[in-house]
């Protein structure tokens, strides 16, 4: 975009070119204010795109997405679970640090956990794992007999989440 408006809680903050002249940047000074923060692209002048970016509540809850709904049941295949701290509204919570305790019921078993905070010293073998900017990630592998693997999370103030993999 040639061009970027920044709104606070859909009040226009201001609008300013942001091409190669300015080296593709748009900076805004913003008095921090919880609400929603959108950047409204344009080029030539017509609007094009936006992106919105809003304040979370405290975290509430775990969620879990699975790479993959089924796994081959031969020891060897590999599912990643993507594992967030979710507010009430359902939005990432950017800052959210708890620690995840997971168990596998079923047909298979935990390999590893990690974030990407580049200098956590936890280790990548257990069933544990601070979240980092709100997310982990966790590594399950198929027993191998057919059945289905359940992962279970939970955190001490939070909701939690469970999946199931068909293996």
């Amino acid at each position: 975009c040639d061009e970027v408006e920044l709104f606070l809680d859909d009040c226009s903050i201001g609008r300013k070119p942001c091409s190669r002249a300015e080296r593709f940047k748009a900076e805004f000074e913003v008095p921090y204010h919880s609400g929603t923060l959108r950047a409204a692209g344009y080029i030539s002048g017509k609007y094009v795109v936006e992106q919105a970016l809003a304040t979370t509540d405290m975290p509430a809850r775990i969620h879990l997405t699975a790479d993959r709904a089924t796994l081959q049941a031969d020891g060897f295949d590999l599912c990643y679970i993507t594992v967030e701290v979710l507010d009430e509204a359902g939005r990432l919570h950017p800052t959210a640090d708890n620690n995840i305790f997971f168990t596998v019921k079923g047909a298979g078993k935990i390999l590893a956990v990690g974030n990407s905070n580049p200098v956590s010293e936890e280790l990548y073998v257990g069933n544990q794992r601070k979240v980092h900017c709100g997310r982990a990630l966790v590594v399950v592998k198929p027993a191998e007999e057919a059945g289905e693997l359940r992962l279970s999370a939970q955190a001490d103030g939070l909701d939690g989440a469970e999946i199931v993999i068909k293996t």
